[in-house]
């Protein structure tokens, strides 16, 4: 209980403020529930706990000293679960299966599942830069392995959606998953893809990154 506190109170105002959005979310997929006596949508609960996942990784990672090599091992989980964070946003695909009158409601509805993940991928991408650069204690790889590590994510979001496979599938289904990569890693569809949403969450990260370092020299000011 001590090391859930410990975690929760590393950055209190941000856990605060992820916690009242997750807690905004669920409350709109019950009252979709209660209205429609239906559990559709209820997959995006799940979507978000594997969305938490990496940020809680990180979160441990930036409270406990830890040996290079277990850090390391962490690091190689966070990973491979770090794609969650950000594949819900692809979710909003589910919305043209909404019923007329509830197309608007799901829209929000979804957009703020996505919005807490893509947060928490965010939130999660910004510590892994601050414990590689203390780690490694070079800016210039860190500068070159977060662009690469927001390319995986676009592939690994493409993994998600269009081959339809998971994280758990790493272990699971490691040989099927591995033949199945070989066959699309270099096709155009797959580069594209990867492309495309690798350089809008770069672009997030940076635009994120400034913003909060704009509102800390502010405070400074």
């Amino acid at each position: 209980m001590n090391a859930i506190a410990q975690l929760f109170l590393q950055n209190k105002k941000v856990n605060i403020t992820v916690l009242a959005l997750s807690i905004y979310c669920f409350g709109l997929l019950l009252f979709r529930a209660k209205i429609t006596n239906s559990i559709y949508l209820f997959f995006l609960i799940w979507n978000l706990v594997l969305a938490a996942i990496p940020y809680l990784i990180t979160t441990y990672l930036s409270v406990h000293r830890l040996q290079r090599k277990t850090t390391s091992i962490l690091f190689l989980v966070w990973l491979v679960f770090i794609p969650n964070s950000f594949y819900i946003i692809t979710d909003l695909v589910h919305v043209v299966r909404s019923e007329e009158h509830l197309f608007y409601f799901d829209l929000l509805l979804i957009c703020s599942f996505a919005l807490a993940g893509f947060l928490l991928g965010i939130l999660s991408l910004q510590s892994a830069e601050i414990i590689l650069q203390k780690t490694i204690q070079s800016q210039r790889f860190t500068n070159f392995i977060i662009p690469i590590i927001c390319l995986l994510n676009g592939f690994g979001i493409y993994i998600g959606r269009e081959l339809r496979f998971n994280s758990w599938d790493i272990i699971s289904n490691p040989i099927h998953l591995m033949e199945t990569l070989y066959g699309a890693l270099f096709s155009a569809e797959t580069l594209l893809f990867s492309l495309h949403f690798g350089t809008f969450i770069y672009l997030a990260f940076l635009v994120f990154k400034n913003i909060t370092s704009f509102s800390h020299d502010q405070k400074t000011v």
